[in-house]
């Protein structure tokens, strides 16, 4: 009601006679007019407007197919033009406003009718005669309210993309007719014509596009393409081809079924949506938006990479399919339509003029997108979880490349973690059972997370064994990107975020023998290729060593390994590491006692040690390598074994496995016997 009010007090009866305007001379043409053969006139282009004619007719759009949604476009707004007369109390048709399309393959033509405005023959000299004249333009002046489309005056010569000629025949409302012919030579020709109030615009065909457009069903696809949810009815023969712009209507009288059709008809979807947001906005500009979130996407399991599905409107008509300047790549997995009826566009309407305010267009839609999401997380946990395991990577990319965001995206990641096996926990849940923060942050304060496989890889890992000791909470996080992730995200809520080799949990051992705390130079000087530490630590238990370094070595190697695979075979070679031992562990206390019999098998199993610590770290390139030292150190173990006593057979140790050559050393065939001896 309160629109239809704002109607009346536009549609003045200065905007009526705007709308049946007595004709003018126009500027684009010459005064000289000459008798036509058929008893019309024949008046011609300036040399200019004929040069200028050409271009908007040649080079203006990107794809020829447009000219259908210029001229229903057109027609559209003389529709518009009626209703809005008709509020007003000016016009009392009762008949149907509508837009119908027909072909005639015969006679190579392509008709497009309504019973709108109309024109007059004065009419059709001022507004087809002079380019850049917009009528739709001129009535928006008057009547903002109007849901006009046209704004440039030039979308009726894109008909000459596709066409040697135009015919234009049209009736305004005070009954006066005329009709327009031209072929966009020197000169058109406009007669007198009479009929029902409407206007009907023939192309005749060009024979290169006769094949593509005499055919009704490629003219319902494009008509459907770009005017799919004009106001009006529009018939491609006897089918109707246009629907309800569902986004128009308030979220609260739109129901499931008729989003699951919409989602269906306009995105060929064989899903569900999981979720729908429906939104009106009005800063930077008024818009409305539709979003949906599939249940399904093609890239799981590697199948075809997601691409942008936002479409742009203006004042319901496509702009730009899909539009990937309005949301972020990351959010690629959204479907949509955006509709703006203040959009500045390009002159052929098929972009925007102001990238920054589609700039502004997008972070609007990534904050109500965020903000639904955590709403329906609130709402739904379980549904929420549901679309997660799905699209969770989305959300991950988004992290990895969205810097302004990515706080906000976090708060929507759900992880595994070593104290709840059976759910899934947010970050902020899990900070909420940390220790309370301080102005000095602590290691232990810190949010430590586990790259590994899968959950029982993660628990039976060494890095895991100083949290299980001080039951401390630990993230799993089992996806290669996740590395990306957390290294990228760097805290959360004010908590540093580290990986679980950076964790160092504080001495709670005696001091060790001097003896065993030698075996650290000992094994410094002896990998000394390899290693450029060696420590003794208290963050194991049930493991013999572990590589250690502050800076994310082992997640960075994880992080190189994955881009490589993409870009190249070969890595950069392994830097030093440091290696961290248990000076509690029986393989530690035995090597240190080894290392003074038998220093050669000492410095093998040294190397082996070392390897062992680096699949564990996820820092073994290729594995292979170390099976030559494996297979020689199993010969020896079985023949330490078989040499004792039957009754004996005690268990084989370091020092019974006899010489060996140390790491690197090309593998030769055992000796005939072996320097044995059963501990």
């Amino acid at each position: 009601e309160g629109k239809a009010m704002l109607l009346l007090r536009s549609v003045s009866s200065v905007a009526r006679r705007r709308f049946a305007a007595a004709a003018v001379v126009p500027r684009a043409l010459s005064t000289t007019t000459a008798a036509s053969s058929e008893g019309g006139e024949k008046l011609t282009y300036r040399a200019e407007t004929q040069s200028l004619l050409r271009i908007v007719s040649k080079a203006l759009y990107t794809e020829r197919e447009v000219f259908l949604r210029e001229l229903v476009s057109n027609a559209c707004d003389a529709l518009e033009k009626v209703r809005m007369l008709r509020v007003a109390g000016e016009e009392s048709g009762e008949e149907e406003l509508r837009v119908r399309i027909k072909v005639d393959e015969a006679a190579g033509t392509l008709e497009v009718s309504d019973n709108g405005i109309g024109m007059s023959k004065a009419e059709l000299v001022s507004n087809l005669g002079t380019i850049a004249l917009s009528g739709s333009g001129k009535v928006r002046e008057d009547a903002p309210a109007a849901e006009l489309i046209g704004q440039f005056g030039v979308g009726f010569y894109s008909a000459f993309m596709v066409g040697d000629s135009v015919e234009v025949a049209s009736v305004g409302l005070s009954g006066r007719g005329g009709r327009f012919v031209s072929s966009l030579e020197e000169s058109y020709e406009v007669f007198d014509f009479s009929g029902p109030r409407g206007t009907t615009v023939t192309v005749r065909l060009k024979e290169d596009a006769k094949a593509e457009f005499c055919d009704l069903e490629k003219i319902r696809a494009i008509v459907s393409k770009y005017s799919k949810f004009a106001r009006f009815p529009i018939t491609v023969g006897e089918t109707a081809v246009n629907t309800e712009a569902l986004w128009t209507k308030k979220p609260a009288e739109a129901t499931k079924a008729e989003y699951d059709a919409f989602y269906r008809s306009v995105f060929k979807a064989w899903d569900e949506p999981a979720f729908v947001e429906h939104f009106s906005a009005d800063a930077p500009l008024d818009i409305k938006a539709l979003l949906f979130f599939p249940s399904f996407h093609t890239e799981t399991m590697g199948m075809a990479r997601l691409e942008p599905s936002v479409s742009l409107y203006c004042r319901k008509v496509l702009v730009e399919s899909p539009c990937r300047d309005l949301v972020p790549d990351w959010m690629r997995f959204v479907k949509g339509v955006v509709d703006s009826e203040d959009l500045p566009l390009s002159i052929s309407r098929e972009k925007s003029q102001d990238k920054m305010l589609l700039d502004k267009l997008k972070d609007v839609l990534v904050r109500k997108t965020l903000r639904f999401l955590r709403d329906r997380l609130e709402k739904d946990r379980d549904a929420y979880l549901k679309w997660y395991d799905s699209f969770g990577a989305f959300l991950k990319e988004g992290i990895c490349h969205d810097h302004a965001r990515r706080q906000d995206i976090a708060k929507l990641l759900f992880f595994d973690t070593s104290k709840r096996p059976e759910e899934k926990t947010s970050l902020d849940e899990f900070v909420s059972r940390l220790a309370p923060d301080s102005s000095e942050q602590e290691e232990e304060d810190f949010i430590y997370y586990l790259q590994a496989p899968s959950r029982d890889l993660a628990l039976a890992s060494p890095y895991y064994e100083a949290f299980k000791k001080r039951d401390k909470e630990c993230l799993f996080v089992y996806a290669t990107i996740d590395d990306f992730v957390m290294s990228n995200l760097g805290e959360f809520n004010g908590r540093k975020i580290r990986p679980a080799e950076a964790f160092q949990a504080p001495p709670d051992r005696q001091e060790h023998a001097p003896a065993t705390s030698a075996l650290t130079e000992w094994f410094a000087q002896t990998l000394d290729d390899r290693l450029e530490a060696c420590e003794l630590t208290a963050n194991l238990v049930d493991s013999p060593a572990v590589v250690a370094d502050a800076e994310h070595a082992a997640a960075m190697r994880r992080m190189m390994l994955l881009v490589n695979q993409q870009q190249q075979p070969n890595t950069a070679p392994l830097p030093k590491q440091k290696l961290l031992l248990n000076p509690d562990h029986p393989t530690i206390q035995a090597l240190d006692d080894l290392k003074l019999h038998n220093h050669d098998l000492a410095a093998t199993l040294a190397h082996q040690l070392l390897d062992n610590a680096l699949v564990a770290a996820g820092l073994m390139d290729d594995a292979r390598l170390m099976l030559p030292r494996l297979n020689k150190l199993l010969q020896l173990a079985a023949r330490a074994a078989t040499a004792a006593p039957p009754q004996e057979q005690p268990e084989t140790s370091p020092e019974s496995l006899g010489d060996l050559p140390p790491a690197g050393a090309p593998a030769t065939p055992p000796p005939t016997t072996a320097n044995t001896t059963a501990s």
